[in-house]
């Protein structure tokens, strides 16, 4: 029965907490009990989001109870995948190991929703977090300082979402600092749009994902100090394949354009023996298989994103149409799989891949150039590093004449 379902994944989510074997079996077995007590059917009728919010209330950890300190990475209510949500667990998760460094508790929450919804993991790729809901926060009731990161397209109606409880908790703390994560610019909303964060708190800060508006002038925009912090995606654990060993696979993003059918029409009609696919809906795991056994990648959104990055680093060439919004620079338009323009992709992708599929000295040199010019962007030791400086609130740009400063 899905009553029974529902009761088994209650009681193995809650038994998570148990620090021994024995513990955890009396925590499911008293779960369990609870279902099965008479009266109790009721349980069957609730939510998704109900029974989720179950389980999260089992899943606090002491550690939060008691903590004086908690940073707060804000995630969207719903188990999907997307880069942006994948960099916000990655966050979190690199935060934790840096906790030496600044000596918060770390926790992933969704964002709080007029519909209450909520999940406690993501199963869209690797992680160990466990994900509680915002109202839990008044749960930390020894906290002096919560540093929040909020997703940049949340930062307009966080506030307005809030319960009434939650905003007082929220302005009852010592320190309140929260960081806008501007992941897309094209998301983040105007200044005046987020407002009413101030009423929170004036210690207001932003960290951008993309050296293309990380600079002078976006900090003035929205008169907020401003960090770098690079996306970084670990592929240690997926290896790459040769040129040779490639597939007639070409993937693409599933962002809409207006280019995107004509150019799938112009693939298809050219290039019949190749299978295409559109990345939608699968996880992480399943994506990167994709992306290392396709021969071509194309997005049709950003462009310097993981439709293009990762196929690259896997082996592959990804094409896109170059855009200032998101690329570092212009020299990127030096390279074959770059386009000046939706029509000049439209004209010239077929035929570079062709030219690119007869030489395959010629399809390597091309991929260790682009994978030599990620290189300078993007490592490990470098992400650590930012990570560090917004831990510490260390942020490299202050607007010119500053509304306000991070605390």
């Amino acid at each position: 029965m899905l009553f029974d379902k529902f009761g088994r994944f209650h009681a193995n989510i809650a038994a998570l907490r148990g620090a021994t074997k024995a513990d955890r079996r009396k925590i499911r077995q008293d779960v369990l009990q609870k279902y099965r007590a008479k009266g109790n059917l009721s349980l069957f009728y609730q939510s998704e989001s109900t029974i989720f919010a179950r389980a999260q209330d089992f899943m606090m950890s002491a550690d939060l109870m008691t903590a004086k300190k908690i940073m707060v990475i804000l995630v969207p209510e719903h188990n999907d995948m997307s880069g942006g949500i994948y960099s916000m667990f990655s966050i979190a998760n690199q935060m934790r190991n840096l906790k030496k460094v600044h000596e918060y508790e770390v926790v992933v929450m969704t964002r709080p929703n007029v519909k209450g919804l909520t999940y406690i993991r993501n199963s869209n790729f690797r992680n160990m977090e466990d994900v509680l809901r915002f109202e839990q926060i008044k749960l930390f009731k020894e906290a002096e300082d919560i540093y929040i990161h909020l997703p940049e397209y949340a930062s307009q109606y966080f506030v307005a979402d809030l319960s009434r409880s939650e905003t007082s908790y929220l302005r009852s703390r010592r320190h309140l600092h929260i960081n806008i994560l501007n992941q897309n610019i094209q998301l983040m909303p105007e200044r005046r749009d987020f407002q009413s964060l101030f009423g929170l708190t004036k210690s207001i800060t932003q960290s951008v994902a993309h050296h293309a508006y990380f600079n002078q002038e976006m900090a003035d925009k929205y008169d907020l100090p401003t960090l770098l912090l690079p996306a970084y995606t670990d592929l240690g654990a997926y290896r790459g394949l040769d040129f040779a060993n490639k597939d007639k696979l070409i993937i693409y993003s599933l962002d809409e354009a207006p280019h995107k059918q004509a150019c799938i029409d112009l693939l298809t009609k050219n290039f019949p023996d190749f299978e295409l696919v559109e990345i939608r809906g699968i996880t992480f795991d399943k994506y990167m298989d994709y992306a290392t056994r396709c021969m071509f990648s194309i997005s049709f959104g950003e462009g310097f994103d993981g439709y293009v990055a990762q196929p690259i680093y896997q082996g592959g060439i990804g094409f896109t149409v170059y855009n200032d919004e998101f690329f570092p620079s212009d020299d990127f338009k030096k390279y074959e799989n770059f386009f000046d323009s939706e029509t000049d992709l439209l004209a010239n992708i077929c035929n570079r891949m062709r030219d690119l599929m007869k030489d395959g000295d010629r399809y390597r040199t091309l991929n260790r150039k682009l994978i030599a010019e990620y290189d300078k962007l993007y490592s490990f030791n470098g992400y650590i590093e930012q990570l560090r400086k917004l831990a510490l609130k260390s942020f490299e740009i202050q607007p010119a004449v500053p509304g306000q400063k991070a605390s």
